[in-house]
């Protein structure tokens, strides 16, 4: 859908304020430039006119007896500059007005953005299209090889499924459309080479289509009046984001499923007997974590170095220590 965007810092943006240095400016003539430009832009968003109003509009936003001071004080600012349109079949050319697009200050979608929106919407409810994909390609996607999801209302995630046009800015055809999950197409989409970066996977020789899939073909009307049969469903369905065991995952994306890695096995040196100090036991709590093996009760000592119940160089469990005496002062009062 058109919109108009205006950066939040566009009442103060440099255009703004350059209307302050015409020789005729006042108090009110920065906030009507402002407010006259903004609405052609609105007027040319509308219309898809891609930043251009002609002089009609103009004249029907500005008014007769303030048009033309008003879009001289825009091209003074720079808010505008005057093109020459030609009006083709030698009807000579026609006075137009392009507003100047910057992000910082008035961004509107273009037409061409809009019409490709609008295909997109288009080929991805077309039945024609999505139903001969779905059934060659499976419920995988062509990049990653990975399960994705065409649930209804599944919209969030990595793995949602999407449909991917190979020539972008074109209408789809079977053979430029195919399944892609939502993250591939994403960053195809940023990718300066996207087929380098994330190429396509061969046609699965044997396509994965999940039980909501095989349903869906099933039950649409359009792939029963035109002789299209759903798959059998799966012996055993696969999780999205998993491989779909068709032979084409990509080794590097071959599953976005984190595994937790196995803990790798302590290994112990065997602790040489101490002489004079009984050895811990099997039972112990110690033996247990890491399974060294000892022998005895492993309750001897208090952990200390030489402070077993035997051995040479025991010593004797520490004294309380004992209470000094002080003589209480009696309380002044006072």
């Amino acid at each position: 859908m058109p919109w108009l965007r205006m950066g939040d810092t566009a009442a103060n943006h440099p255009t703004v304020l350059g209307v302050l240095e015409h020789q005729d400016a006042d108090e009110k003539l920065v906030n009507e430039v402002f407010g006259f430009v903004v609405r052609c832009a609105a007027q040319s968003t509308a219309h898809l006119t891609d930043y251009v109003v002609n002089r009609g509009t103009a004249l029907a936003i500005g008014g007769f007896s303030r048009a033309e001071k008003l879009l001289e004080v825009a091209m003074f600012a720079g808010y505008m500059t005057v093109q020459e349109r030609d009006l083709g079949d030698g009807q000579g050319t026609r006075t137009v007005y392009k507003i100047m697009d910057d992000p910082e200050f008035i961004h509107m979608r273009t037409r061409e953005e809009i019409e490709w929106e609008r295909q997109r919407k288009s080929d991805n409810s077309n039945p024609a299209l999505i139903i001969p994909v779905r059934l060659r390609d499976g419920d995988a996607c062509r990049y990653c090889g990975q399960v994705v999801k065409f649930a209804p209302g599944a919209r969030t995630g990595r793995h949602v499924g999407t449909y991917d046009h190979r020539s972008p800015g074109q209408a789809a055809t079977v053979e430029t459309y195919v399944v892609s999950c939502k993250g591939c197409n994403s960053s195809r989409s940023d990718a300066p080479d996207a087929d380098t970066a994330l190429p396509l996977l061969p046609v699965p020789q044997k396509p994965y289509y999940s039980p909501a899939t095989v349903e869906w073909i099933k039950t649409n009307d359009w792939a029963q009046r035109n002789g299209y049969k759903a798959p059998e469903p799966p012996a055993q369905p696969i999780a999205p984001g998993q491989p779909s065991g068709n032979g084409h995952t990509r080794p590097e994306a071959a599953s976005t499923v984190e595994q937790a890695p196995k803990p790798a096995p302590v290994v112990e040196a065997p602790v040489e007997p101490s002489a004079g100090l009984p050895q811990k036991s099997a039972g112990s709590a110690g033996a247990k974590a890491t399974g060294a093996v000892f022998t005895g009760t492993g309750r001897d000592g208090s952990g200390r170095a030489g402070t077993g119940r035997a051995g040479a160089g025991a010593q004797p469990p520490p004294q309380p220590k004992k209470k000094s005496r002080r003589r209480s002062r009696p309380r002044k009062r006072g």
